[in-house]
Order: C-alpha cells, then structure tokens, then sequence
C-alpha cells in the first residue's frame, strides 16, 4: 500500500446514482430506527441497558448483576456509567434517537476521513454505502459499536494527519468503553511519536477516575471489583453456536475442532503478535511511518474482527471498513484477495438476509460460522493488502544528476 498513488475504482462507484443511494439508504436505516425507537423504545434496543447504568450511577445503586425487564445484563466500566448519566435524565426513547445519531455521525464521519487520508481518490459514496449492510444490527439495537469504530478510525485519520495526541485520546475512550480497542493503540505505537502514548494512558487513566469524581469511593471501590469479577466470567464459548462468539473459535467449532478457551488465549495472543510482528518488519525496512500508521489500523480491525475478545453479530462492524477497501480498490491487488473479500461480502449479506426470518430458520445457518468464516476472508484481503507494502524510494545523490543529464 502506498498513500502516494491514486487508486482507481470501478467506474460504476463514482456514478451519481451510487451517491444518491448511500444518502438515500442510510438517511432511510437512521430513520426508520429512530422513528421506531422513539415509539417502542423497549423494541430491540441494548440502549436502555446503557440509559439505565447512567440513572443507577447517578443514585448510588448496583449496576452488575441486577435483574431489571428490558435491560440487558450490564457488562461494561464504571466509566461508562458514569458517562451515561445525562441519558439516565432523558426518556428511553428520545435518547435512544439521539445516541443512534450520534454513532452514525461518529462513524460515517471518521470512516470519510480514514477513507480520505489512507485511500487516495477513494470513491467515498461507494464506500460508505459498503458499509451499511454490516452496520444495520448494530444501529437498529441501540449498540455502541458505531462509536467505537468511529473512534478507532477518527484515531487512524489523525495519526495519519500528525496529531498524535488526539489520536491517542480517541483509543483511550474507545477502549473504556470495550478493553480491545487497546490493541490498535499497542500496533499503532510502532509508529507513534511519544505524544500517542501518553494521550492514551492519561486519557484512560482519567477516565478510571472519573466515576470518583461524581460518586463516593466506597461505591465506585465495590463497582469495580463487581466490573472485574463478570469480565473474568464472562464465557460464551460454551453456548449454542448461533448465541456465542462469532469468531475464528467458531469455524473451528463447526469443522470438527473444539479447542477450550485457556487454549484458544494462545490462539487469540499468537495473531496479535504476528500482526504486530509483520508492522515491527516494516519499520525495520524503512516503511513510512504514515504506512505503518494506516497498516496497524486496517490490521488491527482484522485481528479485532476475527481473532477479538468478544465478537458478536454486531460487533462484525469493526471490519466495513476494510470491507470497503478490499471490494473497491483494486490496484495491486490479486485476484484471490479480490475474490475472496466478495465471497466475504455475499456470507455477509447473506447473514444480513438471513436475519430477516424468524428464529428457526436464521439460527441454524448463523450457526454455521456464515459470519466468521465471511470475516476471515475479508481479513485476509486486508493483511494480503498490508503484506505488499513496500518501503519508499530513496534517491542517492547522483539521481537527480543522472535525470537533468538525460
């Protein structure tokens, strides 16, 4: 990958019918779901669970291991809970609205900036309306997942752009709210002046503390020991395989390979640092620093997405991103690569289908490993796009010489 090169794309993604369908299409999925959840505010929606942690914050009350009708288990800091307090003060159902538009702002808007900064000429309608399929689950439930991603891009477009720090900043948020957003910042280090480090410990650092700020130290104390003991119980691996972890563990499952989650650690923390190995080899080759900056990005959502700590049917929004690239770009890129992001793309949307019918029929195929499967070809498409990355050329004195001679 260079970011020196325009990339070309098929004719067709610069069209203005491409343009009209994303804006389109995505104006229709926001409201269509925020319509719907300022309605039925308790209607397929995780966002009261994040409403409610905000509300038992702000009053001193449990927030782990509490059952409440229409609440989800709540699994996050008490960070997070704390943030959330101002949406514990609006009704379910406006807030629902806003912070689903909030998200999509987020997202949408960081990924047009990722886009820009790391794909020269990139056909940004096309690629934006790329990501829509993968991004329906997550914005019609009410996750967080759009404001993670986002921020996880938003922090790749400033590094890319030098501002270091503010990138530092945005993976630090991203990661209180979910730890794994961590790894990014670690592969991104090998090409981060000191500034991004230290942005991204004080900013997590700062929000560990928050909570004291607002609540008394005996509560928080109790919140966090309760936070650590559900995340080190926290196991899916044993459920039904349409219900747990839509990851790597889940191809091996449905092939005939069950490997026990202490086993599966060494799986997870063997990828992690091959990835960050392949970024180490690059730097010691003279890669741009701005490559391995966009590298650690594009790899670091792959290993994420495939690989992470806690892959849902929503959480396959990490890799629309890179979805995009590999479909529409192709400069230098092989035909099994391209081949294989669109047999990614088609799993993918067939999931997307699938999960239109009821329950009988769409688990079983979910069960399959449809989505991990579709993430490991997409990922491989990516890492292939990474692995070809070659250092800059360095003129020797003599080459400017040679070419005015000529």
């Amino acid at each position: 990958m260079s970011l020196a090169f325009p990339n070309p794309s098929p004719g067709w993604t610069r069209s203005r019918n491409v343009v009209r369908a994303a804006v389109v299409l995505w104006a229709l999925l926001l409201g269509v779901v925020c319509v719907r959840t300022v309605l039925k505010p308790l209607s397929a929606n995780i966002y009261p669970t994040y409403a409610w942690a905000g509300e038992r914050f702000a009053a001193g009350e449990p927030v782990y291991n509490v059952y409440t009708p229409y609440v989800d288990n709540y699994r996050y800091s008490p960070a997070v809970a704390a943030g959330f307090v101002p949406f514990g003060m609006v009704p379910w159902g406006p807030g629902g609205a806003v912070f689903r538009l909030l998200g999509a702002a987020l997202f949408l808007g960081a990924a047009a900036a990722w886009f820009r900064r790391s794909w020269p000429d990139v056909p940004l309608a096309a690629a934006l309306l790329v990501m829509l399929p993968l991004s329906i689950g997550s914005v019609s439930n009410g996750q967080a997942n759009p404001h993670i991603v986002g921020l996880m891009v938003a922090a790749g477009a400033l590094a890319l752009g030098g501002r270091w720090a503010a990138a530092g900043a945005c993976i630090a948020v991203a990661a209180l709210f979910k730890g794994y957003p961590l790894a990014l910042g670690m592969l991104l280090v090998f090409a981060a002046p000191a500034r991004f480090t230290a942005a991204l410990v004080g900013t997590v650092a700062a929000g560990l503390v928050l909570p004291y700020l607002v609540q008394n130290t005996e509560y928080v104390n109790g919140l966090y020991r309760e936070w650590w003991m559900n995340l080190a119980g926290d196991d899916r691996t044993g459920w039904e395989p349409w219900r747990g972890y839509q990851d790597f563990h889940l191809v091996l499952k449905v092939i005939g390979w069950t490997v026990p989650r202490e086993q599966y650690l060494f799986v997870q923390a063997g990828t992690g640092a091959a990835y960050a190995a392949v970024l180490a080899w690059q730097r010691w080759r003279g890669v741009a620093k701005v490559d391995v900056a966009a590298n650690a990005v594009t790899i670091g959502l792959c290993w994420m997405t495939v690989f992470g700590p806690a892959v849902e049917s929503s959480t396959l929004i990490l890799i629309a991103p890179v979805l995009s690239r590999e479909l529409l770009d192709r400069v230098g890129q092989p035909r099994w690569a391209r081949a294989a992001a669109l047999a990614g793309a088609v799993l993918f949307l067939a999931a997307v289908v699938m999960f239109a019918f009821p329950h009988a029929v769409h688990r079983p195929v979910i069960g399959l490993g449809i989505q991990p499967l579709a993430a490991a070809l997409v990922a491989a498409s990516g890492v292939a796009r990474v692995l070809r990355t070659r250092p800059a050329a360095v003129e020797t004195p003599a080459e400017p010489l040679m070419r005015r001679a000529a």
